[in-house]
């Protein structure tokens, strides 16, 4: 089919979003490529989380002393906190190893030699609000690339954002031989828009690589085409067993055949099985 799975946070729907474990594990079962989220903290650190609020995914709340989001602490503070799982209730699995991993620092993901030779998709978070902190997302992302070897080490690099301007921005600071994929969903479309019609779509053909959307947004008055016919790369987010829309795999199965190049995957293994079983 050509298309491509990609460990959503890893495997998330297994073990914790975003921690070492959880990438590797991702690859062990067959991701083509892992999907991780960097922000900084306090003093200028780029890490591995999804939300600056730590409540919903570090056991911060067993650490009075600490404030609970990630630009109000030190990486030093921030290693004194573990991963917990997002979804307990729902992921059961998952919540058996919660408390036992470290929030990882982009420059520890980055050195991992598992990771040679493979697809890194590194999403920019809250970059503008972390500039009104005065906290420089992409330069210190840049800084961390240009240490890591990437290319040398054979590794295929991805960064993609919500926000037009920090990864135009993005494009500027790290160099070529990256792809950069732009982020949609239906709340974040400029104010007045309900869709991404043709002229915020060639807006984004100007610029960017690709374009990675909500699933909801894929059956839109033809996307998938109107993207492809513009040249961009189009990927779609996120497929996981407990938001199946009936049965699993006939749901999966379906954004399969949706004409995408990519789709993120809480459990990439069992996406894996139906676009090979469609091959």
């Amino acid at each position: 089919m050509g298309v491509s799975v990609f460990g959503h946070r890893g495997a998330c729907g297994y073990l914790p979003e975003n921690t070492m474990p959880s990438f590797e594990l991702a690859f062990q079962l067959g991701s083509d490529a892992i999907e991780f989220d960097v922000v900084l903290t306090k003093d200028s650190v780029p890490v591995i989380l999804h939300d600056l609020d730590l409540t919903k995914t570090t056991n911060v709340l067993s650490h009075p002393g600490l404030a609970a989001s990630v630009d109000a602490l030190t990486l030093a503070q921030l290693k004194q906190l573990r991963v917990i799982e997002r979804y307990p209730d729902k992921r059961v699995e998952s919540a058996k190893s919660s408390g036992q991993f470290e929030i990882p620092t982009l420059r520890e993901l980055l050195a991992n030699p598992a990771f040679d030779g493979r697809h890194l998709i590194l999403e920019l978070k809250d970059g503008k609000h972390l500039w009104s902190k005065g906290l420089d997302l992409v330069s210190t992302v840049a800084r961390e690339l240009a240490w890591s070897n990437w290319q040398e080490r054979g590794i295929k690099l991805t960064v993609e954002s919500f926000e037009f301007s920090i990864l135009e921005n993005a494009k500027h600071a790290f160099g070529k031989e990256i792809d950069f994929v732009f982020l949609s969903a239906p709340e974040t479309l400029p104010a007045g828009k309900t869709k991404l019609d043709d002229r915020l779509l060639e807006e984004i053909a100007s610029e960017f690589d690709g374009v990675s959307v909500a699933i909801e947004m894929l059956w839109e008055d033809d996307f998938v085409a109107r993207a492809k016919a513009l040249g961009l790369k189009v990927f779609a987010y996120t497929a996981r067993i407990e938001t199946a829309q009936g049965d699993v795999e006939s749901w999966f199965e379906k954004l399969v055949l949706s004409g995408v190049d990519g789709i993120f995957a809480d459990q990439p293994d069992r996406l894996i099985k139906t676009v090979t079983r469609l091959s």
